[in-house]
């Protein structure tokens, strides 16, 4: 990926608005084949630490779900925004989504 493209992205995943954010998570699911381990490991980064500070919860649930979907390429330090998240206060089937990634 190139870096236009790379920080293109990003500016997505963390625009105000949070149906941009939520399409910029499902668009990233789409291009998981073309990461590199470093790409992995910056879009994890910036997916944990929006979901972590996220209040919208379909963005939350896009978020979650692209963390799952970039699998080997996630980076556990960066999951680790993650573990902020309290079960208890998630949207429902959310709290699936965070034992998933932290769990694995």
């Amino acid at each position: 990926m190139r870096p236009e493209e790379l920080l293109q992205l990003i500016r997505k995943l963390v625009a105000d608005d949070p149906q941009r954010r939520a399409r910029g998570a499902d668009e990233l699911t789409d291009w998981i084949r073309l990461y590199t381990s470093t790409d992995g490991r910056i879009l994890t980064g910036v997916l944990a630490i929006a979901a972590a500070c996220e209040s919208d919860a379909i963005a939350l649930e896009a978020q979650l779900n692209a963390i799952i979907q970039l699998g080997d390429l996630a980076d556990d330090d960066a999951v680790s925004y993650v573990r902020s998240l309290e079960s208890e206060s998630l949207p429902p089937g959310l709290s699936d989504y965070v034992d998933d990634i932290l769990n694995g």
